[in-house]
């Protein structure tokens, strides 16, 4: 695992200074940085345009959200946003955790967190509608969506004020600077700017399904342990990646297996 893959595995993204900004072939590039294959690769220059129908090609502000573009059922895993020249004033990069946020509400909000995590929306990006839970499993990979126009519905708009107090860090890439936001778990927006010298590079990048680990019989047992003296399910669930479904017949199988050495 590279030293860039384990810091956005900790982090949830990285900021890149004193790199080659030659984009060249977009695969070995992100392979470059990564130190992994990516499977799909999507390039696109990101620059104000008088005609310009998505908020990355304003200078307006842009809310939080995540880029959503499907391929074989999943968002991309990775953003690489390669800064050819930042804006004279403005235009800082948000960010919020959006795991850490979920294990939050976990215990604050389980209702909400249950919401996110279980029940289908219909969310309009300006490609077109994704629909779903807000956070799910594709491919083996747990993923946030969230677009970036107003919520229309009660899941929303409960996320929509979690959002607004939730804490945010902001970044001013430099021209020279390359930015990676890992796209599956960061909440990413934008301040806006004052001119229409800014221009970045957009790299989206789709790697390959990833199937955890099935855990240890003594892990699953210490689960269900911690389950059984009181730790909220939802919480045990999101920490694990499961749902609660997957818990309770974690629980079930452990009861049957000590019935059965009792009796034998």
């Amino acid at each position: 695992m590279s030293e860039v893959h384990e810091r956005l595995r900790r982090d949830g993204y990285v900021v890149l200074t004193n790199h080659p900004l030659v984009v060249g072939e977009p695969w070995a590039f992100v392979e470059a940085l990564v130190g992994a294959r990516p499977e799909m690769v999507e390039v696109q220059p990101i620059r104000p345009r008088p005609d310009g129908r998505s908020f990355a090609s304003t200078r307006g502000f842009t809310p939080l959200h995540t880029d959503s573009q499907d391929y074989l059922g999943v968002s991309p895993g990775l953003q690489v946003m390669v800064c050819r020249r930042a804006a004279t004033r403005g235009g800082e990069t948000r960010l919020v955790d959006g795991f850490a946020l979920l294990a939050q509400l976990a215990t604050r909000d389980p209702a909400l967190h249950a919401a996110l995590t279980t029940t289908p929306r219909t969310q309009r990006f300006y490609f077109g509608d994704v629909v779903g839970p807000t956070v799910a499993t594709k491919r083996g990979h747990r993923v946030w969506t969230h677009a970036p126009q107003p919520p229309t519905d009660a899941i929303g708009e409960a996320l929509a004020h979690v959002l607004a107090v939730a804490p945010v860090i902001e970044l001013a890439i430099a021209t020279g600077e390359i930015l990676l936001v890992d796209n599956h778990r960061m909440l990413h927006g934008r301040h806006a700017f004052d001119d229409d010298a800014r221009e970045l590079v957009r790299l989206l990048a789709w790697f390959p399904a990833s199937e955890p680990p099935t855990p240890s019989a003594d892990h699953r047992l210490q689960v269900v342990l911690e389950l059984l003296t009181g730790v909220p399910p939802a919480r045990l669930a999101a920490r694990e990646g499961i749902t609660e479904a997957e818990l309770y017949a974690w629980r079930s199988r452990a009861f049957a297996a000590a019935t059965r050495a009792l009796v034998e």
